[in-house]
């Protein structure tokens, strides 16, 4: 929470003002730069009258403020004279936010079919009980559209005429009928119609949109290069924003501040790039996770560390289910006491929106088991994150010890390289999808994918919230499911009916929510 932030800040130290960096990855297809942020800053901060109060001039004009102006700055931290660093005036709570764009589009170039239809012929020829339930029947749709394309295409290049006259004994008659003529050409032309709308088809939808997902999450010889490179990227841009880019750790001194102006990062993804965005800040904190101030302070307490443990631990041995509001609180306190043990780890927020995890048993893994098996080792953090069995103090942990013989968990001990979200608020917001075009068919719940998965419980640390429209606790919706919303999460005008009558429409509320630019 803000009260109870420590004054390690660096910023505050010095007299400077207070900044937190909203970083943004946009989903797949051809993006063009910017264009997804600044529909982002619209609905997030020019149009959000909580953030200033109405009383402050404009600050550009001096007048009546209208809306929250904005400006657009070259930055060097982006690394591209094409995408531009949106800045704030401070907030009522005393905080500036400076918005950043991690372009990644231009990265994914030169998707072929190629590249693409292994991904394809997996989706198809996947067994029926490893396709999960949420999306079955655009499993069947999708083999029902192929099946007909492929018979169009057949039924064009057979001789009908010919096969029918055979059929009816008459293979010798050359005769020609109208019919017979008509079938001649007929074919033909519906074949040629059909091979075109569908190579357009492959050529500007799923090659430039899906092609981009069949390019990051299949690891093939031909596609490493393309992953690699994306991740690299975003690992670059947060690890400049967190001020260790190009830091010799071993030769800070403790207690030094890092080389950042942020007191706090919050990454929001879309689409494929909550895919992107989970890559980038699994393999940032592994990089990081050990960059703590360790000297001297083997028997310093981590209280809030320690809390958060035993919580998980606590519902392990009873209930079996976590409370969500008290493991979201304790992550945020865990979060300010890693800073002020020297961590470079900035990023308090993760928030997906429209996010295709929720099928990540087929998009990341083999099936549900292999997902299991890779979070069980720690490949795919997990929400919670996994634990381990310390002997020295007889119970499960996120965190391990060096050089400490302690019995107690209370005392210092670094988070494993997995361990994020003990840290990280992740916050999933998705449109339940009704009859495949309407609502959000790539999107859906994710915290029973992520959640901590052990023999007696499943602990599920993810706040997924549904929106377009709003459902009630049973799951029902409360108003009507918008046509293919997976592109409006931040979309201002689309209103999902009378129930929805919030000064703002309901979704752009709760990612405002999620966000939280005030940190309150």
């Amino acid at each position: 929470m803000a009260t109870e932030r420590s004054e390690e800040s660096s910023g505050r130290a010095t007299g400077e003002k207070r900044k937190q960096a909203v970083v943004v990855i946009h989903g797949m297809g051809e993006q063009v730069p910017m264009d997804t942020l600044r529909g982002f800053v619209d609905a997030t901060w020019v149009t959000d009258e909580n953030l200033i109060p109405r009383t402050r001039s404009d600050s550009n004009t001096g007048q009546q403020r209208v809306q929250n102006p904005v400006w657009s700055k070259p930055d060097r931290r982006n690394r591209s004279f094409e995408l531009r660093r949106i800045t704030t005036e401070e907030a009522r709570n005393g905080v500036r936010t400076d918005f950043y764009e991690f372009y990644w589009a231009h990265l994914m170039h030169g998707t072929t079919w190629e590249h693409f239809k292994a991904w394809f012929a997996d989706l198809l020829w996947r067994s029926p009980k490893r396709v999960p339930n949420n999306v079955y029947g655009a499993w069947i749709a999708l083999w029902i559209g192929t099946a007909v394309v492929a018979i169009i295409f057949l039924s064009s290049t057979l001789p009908l005429g010919d096969l029918r006259q055979c059929l009816a004994g008459e293979c010798d008659n050359a005769a020609c009928d109208a019919s017979d003529l008509c079938w001649s050409w007929i074919g033909p032309v519906i074949g040629a119609v059909v091979s075109v709308a569908a190579g357009a088809f492959i050529n500007v939808y799923l090659l430039k949109y899906f092609g981009d997902v069949a390019r990051y999450v299949k690891a093939t010889p031909l596609n490493v290069a393309r992953r690699q490179e994306i991740r690299e990227k975003g690992v670059e841009l947060l690890e400049t924003l967190m001020g260790v880019r190009d830091v010799d750790p071993s030769k800070r001194k403790k207690g030094d501040p890092w080389n950042t102006e942020y007191e706090r990062i919050i990454v929001v993804s879309h689409s494929l790039g909550t895919v992107v965005a989970y890559d980038i800040l699994k393999e940032s904190f592994a990089r990081i996770n050990r960059y703590l101030d360790r000297g001297g302070q083997t028997r310093k307490k981590q209280p809030y560390r320690h809390k958060l443990e035993q919580l998980l631990q606590h519902a392990i041995d009873t209930s079996g289910t976590l409370d969500l509001d008290k493991f979201r609180k304790l992550q945020n306190l865990a979060w300010q006491e890693l800073k002020s043990d020297g961590s470079p780890w900035l990023v308090s927020d993760f928030i997906t929106l429209g996010s295709p995890l929720t099928h990540a048993e087929f998009l990341l893994a083999h099936d549900e088991e292999d997902l299991r098996a890779q979070q069980e080792e720690r490949i795919l953090p997990t929400c919670p994150p996994a634990l381990e069995w310390d002997s020295r103090t007889k119970r499960q942990h996120f965190s391990y010890q060096l050089g400490s013989n302690s019995s107690s968990g209370e005392y210092f001990r670094y988070p494993h390289h997995a361990a994020h979200f003990a840290f990280t608020r992740w916050t999933n917001i998705y449109s339940k999808s009704k009859n495949i075009l309407w609502g959000d068919i790539i999107s859906g719940p994710v915290a029973d994918h992520f959640d901590l998965s052990t023999p007696v419980a499943r602990l599920q640390g993810i706040l997924d919230i549904p929106v377009l429209p709003q459902r009630d606790q049973e799951g029902k919706p409360k108003g009507n499911v918008p046509f293919f919303t997976h592109t409006k999460y931040w979309d201002m005008s689309v209103r999902t009916g009378p129930g929805d009558n919030w000064a703002v429409p309901y979704h752009i509320h709760k990612l405002r929510e999620a966000i939280n630019l005030l940190d309150d």
